[in-house]
């Protein structure tokens, strides 16, 4: 089947998340990613849970089998002299390069940007780093919580009285990771009318920036910062809130009076809804404690899909906090196919979620699993760069490959 991205060839030297995300993206439409992982260990992200019936193992981590869905996974040692020949004559032949190391690994590699020029003008190269390529902090380290905090997303989040709390997971990763796919496409335009590469570079700070609300806007504007305010959203719409009903969570998401009123008249309060003290904004946030125990009565005999569907045929943004179970599960997803199977030597049969975009009117594709480690290596030291069977053994001996 024809691909949107047919014909493009990634040399893959990413590892962990966000490296390994933006190839995923490139992978699942089609680019032939090629990834080189090191001899003997791998991605780091192959150590990371969770594993296959929680038994850890270098094939059955379904992190790794997530982020790289239709690549090919080749074991070469960078540092080593015939390594970085055998990548280089990779190079020669791709569209990009994608890296993550930490700025100027690659150049000690031996991979400078005037090497890599003269072995591809063409080359579109990639990099994604912490704090980027330049500036003071280029150098220091990440994890995710420094990351959400010198990113923005930590400030606001938590309580008022109690200190800033990090919110789930490696978001940023996963936007940086994105972000680079989009920096890479259009990389890849410019290529083909001009002729020459580029450098595209992401920081994982910046992309969190890039995605925090409209925070450093409305401080730009009129100096507004906002305040930690618990379980409840708080933009000036006290209505925003997370309340518990009787089998877990639902989300309140009326931002506009109209709706606060529409969700009071559903839980049988119109009084609530015509008194003068709800009338306005300002209102709504003085008495916004009032407001959310007047819906808990209701809501507490309730499902949080009855509620879901009841709220939604009043035009109510309204929203269940499903688990992901139930997500996987939910019927409509089911419907658009949303979550795609794809069956893994080491785990069977295993669910994960699709590629993000989709072409209207072309069906979806099957993914291909993560690969191996090393498994396509022969096949790509012999059928792409020319070496014989011969050559591979004596570089798997030696430790090149």
């Amino acid at each position: 089947m024809e691909h949107a991205l047919n014909g493009i060839r990634v040399v893959d030297l990413t590892h962990y998340i966000a490296g390994p995300y933006c190839t995923k993206l490139l992978a699942d439409y089609g680019a032939e990613v090629l990834k080189i992982e090191r001899p003997g260990t791998g991605d780091g992200a192959r150590s990371l849970p969770p594993f296959f019936a929680d038994q850890p193992g270098q094939e059955r981590s379904g992190l790794f089998l997530f982020l790289n869905t239709n690549k090919q996974s080749l074991t070469l040692n960078l540092k080593a002299d015939r390594g970085l020949e055998m990548v280089l004559r990779l190079i020669k032949t791709a569209d990009v390069v994608v890296e993550n190391f930490r700025p100027g690994v690659l150049a000690q590699l031996g991979l400078t940007q005037e090497k890599l020029e003269r072995a591809n003008p063409r080359l579109v190269r990639v990099s994604i780093s912490n704090f980027g390529t330049s500036g003071p902090y280029r150098d220091y380290h990440m994890t995710d919580n420094v990351a959400y905090a010198l990113g923005g997303w930590m400030y606001p989040m938590g309580e008022l009285d109690r200190p800033p709390v990090q919110p789930g997971g490696a978001f940023g990763q996963y936007m940086a990771g994105l972000y680079a796919a989009i920096g890479t496409l259009q990389a890849i335009r410019n290529r083909n009318v001009t002729g020459q590469g580029q450098h595209v570079e992401v920081s994982i700070q910046e992309a969190l920036i890039a995605t925090t609300l409209y925070d450093f806007v409305a401080f730009s504007y009129s100096g507004f910062v906002r305040k930690r305010s618990g379980k409840q959203f708080h933009l000036g719409f006290p209505n925003l809130v997370t309340l518990p009903c009787a089998d877990g969570y639902v989300g309140v998401h009326a931002g506009l009076p109209h709706q606060i009123y529409a969700l009071l008249e559903l839980v049988g309060r119109p009084d609530l809804a015509s008194a003068p003290r709800f009338q306005t904004l300002a209102g709504l946030g003085e008495h916004a404690q009032e407001l959310h125990e007047a819906l808990l009565p209701w809501m507490r005999e309730r499902g949080k899909w009855e509620i879901y569907h009841a709220a939604q045929a009043r035009s109510i943004p309204l929203s269940p906090v499903p688990s992901p179970a139930e997500v996987v599960e939910w019927p409509h997803l089911k419907a658009r196919h949303a979550f795609l199977e794809i069956e893994h030597p080491e785990g069977g049969q295993v669910k994960i979620p699709g590629p993000p975009f989709r072409e209207h009117g072309k069906p979806l594709w099957p993914l291909r699993r993560a690969p191996l480690l090393g498994e396509h290596t022969e096949a790509t030291a012999c059928g792409k760069l020319g070496y014989t069977k011969t050559d591979v053994q004596q570089m798997r001996d030696s430790g090149v490959l």
